[in-house]
């Protein structure tokens, strides 16, 4: 019981003491003979309102207990529904006797779980079900069946993205793990291949592993792509959420250091300003350079060196992007380019 109705409670049982103990000291001149008729009349007045008060009082914190209590009932209810579920849902993930399941039904199943607040166990049998060779092949299974099916990359990154969302640190981490591993499968200009919790914002609370790893997943995935202007645009905007949603200096040293990699080419197509983030915020050609006057190397040696080398990959495929191309997304891609 909270203290609420723990603090009602004493103060109703109180009052009904009060309203039974202390009539009985006003009454008992009355009783000796030594008191008034209006005396009596008063001490009766005072009693009803103290018992009415009393009942009342006690009316209300057995009210408040019993609404407690269904709450709970509730909540426990709620709980077992979405255990269930999620039983249900990974039913639909397990093998049947007649072979695999479905690639529909493991969509399902996965996606089911993000919803009914299980994106941890999601991202973790996703491990299984999108995963590739250190050489960024397609294995046949993680059991060597090749009959197994797979989710396709549309369906794990809505899982990653869940995965992102949720308040678990290790479900975070497994979800940036598994998006590093895959990023070279991802192509950049496919609005499906990235999760929307990354695309053009950036949550600062990540760890700093996680966040390594999404920037990581980010650069190899783009290097990996199609050297064209419409993904060069999509990573410079994705890296600028990055350096402008984060406080960390390391951070924004990191990112300043990509962007400068790639802005000098940016200046080669004419951009200067397109939108960034889910509420199409205008970014200038001017808030590039100066989120590339930060770039620093990382105090610890390794991490600078590692950073260093990917930043002059990413540089290196920046000067080989040329113009935008035609194909399906391009426009989407372009998102109001202005030059």
């Amino acid at each position: 019981m909270s203290k609420r109705p723990k603090t009602i409670t004493v103060l109703s049982w109180g009052t009904l003491l009060l309203a039974l103990f202390l009539p009985a000291v006003l009454l008992r001149g009355q009783l000796l003979g030594t008191g008034d008729s209006s005396r009596l009349a008063a001490v009766l007045t005072y009693i009803g309102v103290l018992v009415t008060a009393s009942v009342a009082l006690i009316g209300y914190s057995i009210n408040l207990q019993t609404e407690r209590r269904l709450g709970n009932e509730h909540d426990e209810q709620q709980r077992q529904l979405r255990l269930d579920a999620a039983m249900r849902a990974g039913q639909l993930i397990s093998p049947r006797d007649s072979g695999p399941a479905h690639p529909a039904a493991l969509a399902s199943g996965l996606l089911a779980l993000t919803r009914l607040d299980q994106a941890e166990l999601a991202v973790v049998l996703l491990v299984d079900l999108w995963s590739c060779d250190p050489d960024g092949s397609q294995p046949d299974s993680p059991s060597g069946d090749a009959s197994l099916p797979r989710v396709s990359h549309e369906t794990a990154i809505l899982v990653i993205d869940a995965a992102l969302r949720s308040v678990s640190p290790s479900a975070r981490l497994v979800a940036a793990e598994l998006l590093c591993r895959n990023a070279t499968r991802l192509d950049t200009c496919h609005s499906l291949h990235w999760p929307r919790v990354v695309d053009g914002c950036w949550d600062p609370t990540f760890s700093p592993k996680t966040k390594l790893l999404i920037v990581e997943a980010l650069v190899r995935m783009t290097m990996s792509g199609p050297a064209e202007e419409g993904a060069l645009r999509s990573v410079a905007v994705r890296l600028y959420a990055i350096w402008d949603g984060d406080p960390s200096p390391e951070v924004k040293g990191c990112i300043g250091k990509f962007i400068g990699k790639i802005i000098g080419r940016l200046d080669d197509f004419g951009v200067k300003q397109f939108v960034h983030g889910p509420k199409m915020e205008m970014v200038t050609i001017d808030s590039l350079r100066a989120a590339a006057r930060t770039a620093a190397d990382n105090p610890d040696d390794y991490l600078a060196k590692l950073s260093n080398e990917l930043g002059n990959a990413l540089g290196e495929w920046a000067t080989s992007c040329h113009a935008q191309s035609a194909r399906p997304g391009a426009l989407a891609t372009a998102a109001a380019l202005t030059q």
